[in-house]
């Protein structure tokens, strides 16, 4: 039987690069694939339901085994067991169950830039969603050139300080490819972030294949999106990249107040000094939080993430 790694996949079939040779063939699930023994593991230890939670059933990243059809495709036999992931809650089409973008990464690259906007609630919630499936998160800040200011943007100065590796690039001109291209060298890392922010105009550089790109709406500030579905690329010098779609939203498929708290340790810290056992950190005096904020230690635009945050694990058993 052979075996391989899936580079992309659609509604009819999924393109898989086989471990001998590194030949891409086109595939097809073989009846009925289980989903992973360690999601049913999970399920039963947080005493959910032992419902199969991803509605498809392979991925970009996952390790397959084939055999070869007297038609010419490839069936896949089995789904080996994913090491790593990552999830979004479902949207209509995977009928709001947990959607798989990716499996065996090892780092999420999250993209932003101030054209059309950075949006630190959006980052907190790529990095949780990497933190959950055991993958290590990025931060890569395109287009300085915009807003030369940006490195010492209190937002994201955040995240340096809390020890994650932040990159301020210029895709369009190289600047900062070269240490962020140390960092990826070996690695299979996942590129997530907004339309237009600049993820495949960063990988056709990275990568030395010619991605379709388009510019920023002029009027709406909004990103065009070009990529349509995930797609692995190899890196030259070892590793590999996955540039998935634009997304506008993102939601966390198991989110709980445990996954809050230690994400946003410093203000969790804080909230044990406030005046008030249940403080919401948006009126009530005595404050420490708010305190931090005006103080200048904490940015503002964290704690709005993290109120918001909070509040969805308060709201997710009745999306559960």
């Amino acid at each position: 039987m052979l075996a391989g790694t899936v580079v992309q996949y659609s509604r009819e079939f999924i393109w898989v690069i086989l471990d001998d040779g590194g030949r891409e063939v086109l595939a097809k699930p073989r009846g009925r694939i289980e989903l992973l023994e360690q999601e049913r593991a999970r399920r039963a230890e947080e005493n959910l339901e032992p419902e199969k939670v991803v509605t498809q059933l392979v991925t970009v990243g996952d390790r397959v085994e084939l055999t070869e059809t007297e038609h010419g495709w490839f069936a896949i036999e089995t789904l080996l067991e994913r090491e790593t992931w990552l999830l979004r809650k479902g949207n209509r089409r995977y009928r709001r169950k947990p959607q798989c973008i990716v499996a065996n990464a090892d780092q999420l690259a999250v993209v932003a830039a101030p054209n059309p906007v950075i949006r630190p609630s959006m980052i907190d919630r790529f990095f949780l969603a990497a933190i959950q499936g055991g993958l290590t998160p990025l931060l890569l800040v395109n287009k300085i050139d915009v807003d030369p200011t940006l490195p010492d943007n209190p937002a994201l100065r955040d995240y340096r300080e809390l020890g994650y590796q932040v990159f301020f690039l210029q895709a369009t001109t190289g600047r900062g490819l070269t240490e962020l291209g140390a960092v990826l060298k070996g690695k299979f890392t996942v590129f997530c972030g907004h339309s237009g922010v600049g993820k495949s105009t960063i990988l056709s550089r990275l990568t030395g294949v010619e991605i379709r790109t388009a510019e920023v709406k002029a009027k709406s500030l909004k990103g065009r999106q070009t990529t349509t579905s995930a797609r692995l690329y190899a890196l030259p010098e070892g590793g590999a990249v996955v540039d998935t779609p634009g997304i506008r939203e993102f939601g966390l498929a198991h989110l709980t107040w445990l996954d809050v708290h230690e994400y946003f340790t410093r203000i969790a810290t804080l909230a044990t000094a406030c005046a008030f056992r249940d403080c919401t950190h948006t009126v009530e005096p005595d404050c420490a939080v708010r305190q931090a904020v005006a103080a200048g230690r904490l940015s503002a635009e964290r704690v709005k993430s993290y109120i918001k945050l909070r509040k969805e694990t308060e709201d997710f058993k009745h999306w559960e």
